[in-house]
C-alpha cells in the first residue's frame, strides 16, 4: 500500500481527521499531506491538522491537538461527558499557571489554575464525534463549580449538585480530596450538607 492510500484508509476509520504527528510516526512523509490538499481532497484546518471533505469538524479534538496542556471544565466538561443537555456558548478550559496560551479564539473562556491541581481529576472522553479528548471528572466539576458560584449559571449550578448528589456514582471521598487540596473544603462540606439535609 502507497503513502497516499495509507492516508485515505486511515481518513475513512478516524471521521476525516489526520495530522502530521500520526504520519510522523507512521512513517509517511508530510509532503503527502500537502499533495492532498493541492489536490483538494484534504483542507489544513490549523499548524499539523488537516480534514477531508466528508471529514468532521470537531472543534473539541481540533483545538486540544493544538493546545495539548489545556483541559475541557466547567459546562462543556458536562456537556461532553453527557452530564448536561445544554450546549455551552463558549469551550470552558483550565490550563497551568505555567502554559501561556496566545492568540485565545473567542469561543474559549480560560480558566487558569495552579500546577500542582491542573491535572487532577482530568480523565479521558469523548467528543461528540468519538475522539479523544481530557476533561475534569464530575468530582472537580462540583469542586469548581462551587469555588466559582458566583459566576456559573444557577440553574447549572443546583441541577449539577443535585444530580451528583443523588447519583450512585458519587465518589465523596475523591470529591473532599479534590476540595481539600483546592482549598474549597469547608465550601464543599457546607453545600453537600444543605443538600443532603
Amino acid at each position: 500500500m502507497n503513502h497516499k492510500d495509507k492516508i485515505l484508509k486511515y481518513l475513512k476509520k478516524n471521521n476525516g481527521i489526520i495530522t502530521t504527528q500520526y504520519c510522523r510516526e507512521e512513517g509517511i512523509p508530510t509532503i503527502y499531506l500537502t499533495r492532498l490538499v493541492e489536490e483538494n481532497i484534504l483542507t489544513r484546518i490549523d499548524r499539523g491538522i488537516y480534514i477531508s471533505k466528508g471529514g468532521d469538524y470537531d472543534e473539541h479534538y481540533f483545538f486540544q491537538y493544538k493546545f495539548k496542556r489545556t483541559v475541557f471544565s466547567y459546562e462543556t466538561a458536562l456537556y461532553l461527558q453527557g452530564l448536561t443537555d445544554k450546549i455551552p456558548q463558549v469551550m470552558e478550559v483550565s490550563v497551568p499557571y505555567s502554559y501561556k496560551i496566545n492568540n485565545v479564539p473567542n469561543n474559549v473562556k480560560l480558566y487558569y489554575v495552579k500546577n500542582e491541581i491542573a491535572d487532577m481529576g482530568a480523565i479521558e472522553v469523548k467528543t461528540i464525534y468519538q475522539n479523544k479528548a481530557r476533561a475534569y471528572n464530575i468530582e472537580r466539576i462540583i469542586c469548581d463549580l462551587i469555588q466559582n458560584k458566583n459566576n456559573i449559571d444557577p440553574e447549572t449550578y443546583a441541577k449539577t449538585i443535585r444530580e451528583y448528589a443523588s447519583s450512585k456514582y458519587s465518589d465523596i471521598n475523591k470529591l473532599f480530596l479534590y476540595a481539600q487540596k483546592m482549598g474549597v473544603a469547608e465550601k464543599v462540606r457546607t453545600t453537600m450538607e444543605v443538600i443532603y439535609e
